[in-house]
């Protein structure tokens, strides 16, 4: 369990998480400030998305920004790269520099770091991001197919071995198989690591894993702010991702544990 300005995540339901995704600094600080106003205990800042400009320091600034509106939400830093489902290209050095600098900033309580670049740059990256304070999100995202059981609890295991504190896989489902293969792949990753992880089947076939999490012990579910802006297929309006959740809310005095 990983506690976060008194959010313990990966303790109860799935926390509820927000994307920013403006593509320019008025667009950014109008959804930070809905993201304020909403029941998301995280909020995700795709910087990526961001095309205002592409100089590290403009970005910051913009960072500082959105830092200073959301003091009290548990803000999330990612830049995703084209190839697992980001705005635009980013080389291997731009990738390195642009988040060892947002995480010394100390201004992001969570840094989600793509599984595939961990791989070429090293336990030392995550390592240097950690030293700087924030929390490390290691992803993985297949937009295509969903890949088979070993290959996630592979990915998983490698996670944990070079130090996530969360690990995310999220995959695209072509069948209801392919749903129910995700929708239990935390409990067979449990037989090898206690790694808390977020599972996700993307678009309309897999909007169940999105709000299933706490039977399923998925940690994270990401829904869309009120203007309908999504960062995924699939997700859901955040009011709705709360209403969902609570419903299927498990009781304390359940007699029955899903693990």
């Amino acid at each position: 369990m990983l506690e976060l300005k008194n959010v313990k995540i990966g303790n109860g339901a799935p926390k509820m998480c927000v994307p920013i995704t403006g593509k320019t600094t008025e667009e950014v600080a109008e959804q930070a400030n809905l993201a304020k106003q909403s029941v998301a205990e995280i909020v995700e800042w795709r910087a990526d998305l961001f095309s205002e400009s592409e100089e590290i320091e403009e970005i910051m600034e913009t960072l500082d920004m959105i830092a200073g509106i959301l003091p009290e939400k548990i803000l999330l830093f990612t830049f995703r790269s084209v190839e697992e489902g980001g705005s635009r290209p980013v080389s291997l050095k731009m990738y390195h520099d642009l988040c060892l600098t947002a995480a010394s900033t100390q201004k992001v309580d969570l840094m989600d770091i793509e599984f595939g670049k961990v791989e070429f740059l090293g336990r030392k990256f995550v390592q240097d991001l950690k030293i700087q304070g924030a929390k490390i999100i290691m992803s993985s995202h297949d937009y295509k197919e969903t890949p088979e059981d070993a290959t996630m609890i592979y990915r998983i295991g490698v996670m944990n071995q070079f130090g996530a504190d969360i690990g995310k896989i999220a995959a695209m489902p072509h069948s209801l198989e392919d749903v129910l293969r995700m929708m239990n792949i935390v409990s067979k990753a449990r037989a090898f690591n206690e790694l808390p992880i977020a599972t996700i089947s993307m678009g309309d076939l897999g909007k169940i894993t999105r709000i299933a999490g706490e039977v399923t012990g998925s940690v994270l579910t990401f829904g869309s702010l009120e203007n309908g802006q999504n960062s995924a297929p699939g997700q859901i309006p955040i009011d709705e991702l709360q209403f969902n959740l609570e419903t299927l809310r498990i009781k304390e005095d359940s007699a029955i544990s899903p693990f």
